[in-house]
């Protein structure tokens, strides 16, 4: 790799870095906004925008309650993260600014009842800042945090069960599959961790960084990673089964369906491959994209943000751009789909939410609503 090369990608983690961490620490900007992902429940979606985490109404955006509920005089810190949902609660992390000159950021985690958003129960021991939301299974939300660690809490009181150390910072959202842990750190580790007590049960070493959520299918785990490159690594081994040259970093996590696996660099180049890792179609989009791809629930339509705002909906068997709806804004979490609709979040834009109708990009509501200037 020659040094041109080498330092353009070094500019590129530290730009598209600063925007993530800023986006998410940044209190004093004039209007709260939300880089966060949304969690859909039933009929009730949870978000994070800074100031708050909320419940809100899927069908038209109703809001149902907010935790802090006051945040001027209660101020909880910046909330972020993609809120991870049970039946009882809803768990979502906040960074409290320093008190004083010389004091240091708390990080928290909140465990909030999920009907009223009363809080249960907080953690606040790591240093470092939360920048992905964590997973729930066995009774434990794990959690990595740039401090390097990855922590396991008891979902019902909060304390720690256990951490693991990696070598860097853990961007990424963990995948939990029966009793096993898989999460990525930016020590260009894929880990496989005991869930009962964070055990390695393995470790697969790439030539970059992981900053995404693998996918699972038949036994086989997809993950993007900063060398360019999509892996298939078997999940009860941690052998690498073969990997895939994209043009660019991996950042968000790849999608599987049937037998074909979605990714997008951050460039905006959008690849499907096969399972045996040969190239099926792709599409360069000429945008910076930081999430990674979604799906519509038949598998037909293949959705995209852009760090530009535009949401992008890809015809999945040959990669033909369906619709693309431009927003104000930017869109830096994947999209969430429910049924007929594709649900995304903005920061900096005129709404923090949006609601689309899957077949055509049609709005069906924003949040906080635009109010037209008469």
């Amino acid at each position: 790799m020659n040094w041109f090369l080498t330092r353009r990608r070094y500019i590129l983690l530290v730009v598209l870095a600063a925007l993530l961490l800023g986006a998410s620490g940044c209190s004093g900007s004039g209007k709260p906004t939300s880089w966060t992902g949304i969690t859909i429940v039933g009929e009730r979606m949870y978000v994070a925008d800074l100031e708050q985490a909320r419940a809100l109404n899927t069908e038209d955006s109703e809001p149902l309650w907010a935790f802090p509920k006051n945040p001027k005089e209660d101020g909880r810190g910046n909330f972020y993260v993609t809120p991870a949902v049970d039946e009882e609660r809803v768990i979502v992390a906040s960074q409290v600014p320093p008190s004083g000159f010389l004091g240091q950021p708390k990080n928290i985690v909140w465990a909030l009842e999920a009907d009223t958003g009363r809080e249960l129960w907080r953690f606040d021991e790591a240093k470092g800042q939360y920048v992905e939301g964590g997973a729930l299974g066995g009774g434990l939300f794990i959690i990595g945090n740039s401090d390097g660690n990855v922590y396991a809490l008891d979902v019902e009181r909060g304390e720690l069960k256990w951490s693991f150390e990696t070598g860097h910072r853990v961007w990424a959202t963990p995948l939990i599959v029966e009793d096993t842990v898989y999460v990525g750190s930016m020590d260009h580790h894929l880990y496989a961790l005991n869930l009962s007590n964070g055990g390695v049960q393995w470790d697969f070493q790439a030539d970059g960084a992981f900053a995404g959520t693998p996918a699972l299918s038949e036994g086989v785990l997809y993950i993007g990673a900063f060398d360019d490159k999509l892996h298939a690594v078997d999940a009860a081994s941690g052998s690498e089964l073969w990997s895939f040259s994209g043009k660019n970093w991996f950042w968000g996590g790849p999608v599987v369906y049937s037998d074909t696996v979605y990714a997008a660099d951050v460039n905006g180049n959008v690849y499907a491959v096969d399972t045996t890792g040969h190239q099926v179609w792709y599409k360069a989009l000429d945008v910076q994209v930081r999430a990674g791809p979604v799906l519509s629930e038949d598998g037909s339509e293949l959705f995209i943000g852009s760090q530009d705002g535009i949401l992008y909906a890809l015809d999945t068997a040959d990669g033909f751009k369906l619709w693309s709806v431009e927003n104000k804004g930017q869109m830096l979490a994947p999209v969430v789909v429910d049924g007929e609709t594709v649900y995304g979040t903005l920061i900096q834009g005129t709404y923090r939410i949006l609601a689309l109708h899957v077949d055509n990009g049609r709005e069906i509501w924003t949040y906080p609503p635009v109010v037209e200037e008469e």
